[in-house]
């Protein structure tokens, strides 16, 4: 409660940080996991090795979003993450069914 240490300007400032922070564990925890234990693992080498791919894999959806607002010549903040993730589990079957030749950035023959 020190004014001093706190002004107002910078706690109004790190409010709106908080909440993109708060909106980033959201995204995670309850769209991402989608079940009530968050970490399987019991191990901290397990554990630490799950963190990164749950935080890989967000940072790969926000870059498909941000790829896909790129081409389409519209803001990021117009594409919800829940609605992207929705697009991408449905897309992994046919994903599945494609040849190596289908997926150049893969194939290196």
């Amino acid at each position: 409660m020190d004014l001093a240490l706190f002004p107002a300007l910078l706690l109004a400032q790190q409010y709106h940080q908080r909440w993109e922070i708060e909106n980033t564990i959201d995204e995670l925890k309850t769209h991402l996991l989608g079940r009530k234990t968050p970490i399987r693992s019991l191990k901290p080498r397990e554990v630490i090795q799950e963190i990164y791919g749950w935080l890989l894999g967000h940072y790969a959806i926000r870059s498909l979003m941000f790829q896909a607002s790129q081409q389409a010549e519209i803001s990021p903040l117009r594409l919800g993450f829940t609605g992207t993730l929705k697009v991408i589990r449905r897309a992994i079957g046919d994903f599945q069914d494609l040849n190596q030749e289908q997926l150049p950035f893969f194939y290196l023959g």
